[in-house]
């Protein structure tokens, strides 16, 4: 896995990382108006995945990481989030539930491998992905897709 050192990322870097997660977001088929949840404590990731979301006009939903089980269920199913981006401590939480949430497609591990998450029969969900799937196309270029100031930008339960 690809760490990210917060201290040692400069502004170019993170802006090339974003774009990245942009582009990679909208490969796996988000786009404007779409919801991506974060559940994951303060870190350059969650950073990334809100300027990567935000910047394809797509919807950040950021969930509570004190949230037990069924609270972080209620905020994905009533977002409609399509893409979970989260760290071990949280993802482990609802891992036995993502496969029952339909309208999540991906979800990004962090800190985590998808085989970590492996079912009682040894498979895989393919839901599951590492985090450094989205920062394969680092790059200069800003994404294009128009956002209008009234579009909305993010969602936090309260």
């Amino acid at each position: 896995m690809r760490g990210i050192d917060a201290g040692a990322v400069d502004d170019a870097e993170f802006l090339r990382d974003a774009n990245s997660v942009s582009r990679r977001l909208a490969h796996f088929g988000v786009g404007h108006g779409d919801r991506v949840a974060v559940l994951s404590q303060n870190n350059p990731e969650w950073c990334l995945s809100f300027w990567g979301t935000v910047d394809i006009g797509a919807v950040l939903v950021g969930l509570n990481g004190w949230w037990i089980t069924d609270e972080i269920v209620y905020g994905l199913e009533d977002s409609g989030a399509r893409v979970l981006v989260a760290d071990r401590k949280r993802f482990e939480r609802v891992s036995d539930e993502i496969d029952a949430i339909d309208t999540v497609e991906h979800v990004f591990l962090i800190d985590a491998d998808p085989a970590d998450f492996a079912r009682s029969d040894g498979t895989i969900s393919p839901k599951l992905h590492r985090f450094d799937e989205l920062l394969t196309e680092p790059t200069d270029d800003l994404p294009t897709v128009p956002i209008d100031e009234g579009d909305p930008a993010v969602i936090f339960y309260t």
